[in-house]
């Protein structure tokens, strides 16, 4: 079964990411692109060969489609995703859902009403290192997991009107845009809610009116303890985008593998200790080191999302996650 795909917000991260990726599965066909700016719209309409359009209902309403991708700023997210429902369409929404959890869940409990799927695009659980660290977790390849940490960055300077700069499009800075993604890679790797948190953010480099760095401190409900640091203010060859994940018999270390591409490391080492140590030696044991495999996982989450739609079956364990993880973020806004 092809899979007829309409895009809504065909500029940013649909026309480099999301468009490529539905486009690498012959069994994906692109019917049709909007975008509010005209000029945006006649561009990747003319660049894909489809017809496009400046208003979502004018493009449902003109066009047969199986699914919709929304790639649109986050305050878009709740009502379009409710327009393409009510066209009957399957929908493939960019993180983080919508501006508040709230929002969140009733957007996702009305695809649960209707049985049409509704997916969140959080990539990067699909990175086959994040799926050889859960696996290693699952497997207790480094215990009982007790510490984890995540820092990612982004170099994101002042920008005239840049949405994820404004409160209002956005819902907010480094925590919204980056945090959201090591909040919902943690909880999928831990397979466990973050229960209590922590944070402490401000603008300290640039001008705009969200935050341009953050840092949470959180508790899982399992008893796992992790601190997250997310910068719009640290170059990005100055990141090393690292994943730290330490248990009772060992540790799993990631680096470069939080971003767009399956790239970068994961090293394992399995070293459990029987005794105390009075001594506390320090000695530096080799682990192992897989590395990225270069995959698409823009493509591997379209492809895990058109597999449900053929299926006949709805799964909204990620969407409820996603919902999830905005409960943690409006924690952390509304505490601060």
């Amino acid at each position: 079964m092809k899979i007829k795909w309409a895009i809504i917000g065909a500029g940013g991260i649909a026309d480099r990411r999301t468009i490529p990726a539905i486009l690498k599965d012959k069994e994906n066909e692109l019917v049709a692109v909007m975008d509010r700016v005209e000029a945006v719209a006649e561009q990747i309409g003319k660049k894909y060969g489809v017809p496009y359009f400046t208003n979502e209902k004018d493009m449902l309403s003109a066009v047969d489609c199986d699914a919709v991708y929304i790639g649109t700023p986050v305050m878009c997210h709740f009502e379009q995703a409710m327009t393409a429902l009510s066209f009957g369409k399957h929908v493939f929404v960019e993180k983080p859902v919508a501006l508040t959890a709230k929002e969140s869940r009733a957007l996702v409990d009305a695809f649960k009403k209707a049985g049409k799927q509704i997916t969140i695009g959080y990539m990067m659980k699909h990175h086959n290192l994040h799926e050889k660290a859960k696996a290693l977790i699952a497997e207790g390849e480094i215990g009982q997991v007790n510490s984890v940490r995540a820092q990612f960055t982004c170099w994101y300077p002042d920008i005239p009107g840049a949405w994820r700069q404004k409160k209002s499009l956005g819902g907010g800075g480094a925590i919204m845009d980056l945090g959201v993604h090591c909040i919902e890679l943690l909880e999928y790797l831990l397979d466990d809610e973050i229960e209590e948190v922590k944070s402490l953010y401000s603008t300290r480099t640039f001008s705009y009116e969200v935050e341009d760095g953050g840092v949470i401190i959180f508790k899982t409900a399992g008893g796992v303890l992790g601190h997250i640091d997310v910068n719009f203010n640290i170059p990005d060859a100055a990141s090393e985008s690292k994943l730290e994940l330490y248990g009772s018999k060992g540790y799993i270390l990631c680096k470069g593998t939080l971003g767009q591409e399956e790239t970068g490391t994961l090293s394992h080492l399995y070293a459990p200790q029987g005794d105390y140590s009075a001594m506390q030696n320090r000695v530096v044991n080799e682990p192992v080191v897989y590395t990225g495999g270069g995959a698409d996982l823009y493509l591997k989450q379209i492809q895990n999302f058109c597999d449900l739609i053929r299926s006949g079956k709805t799964d909204y364990t990620y969407s409820d996650r996603a919902v999830q993880v905005q409960e943690v973020v409006d924690k952390i806004y509304e505490n601060n």
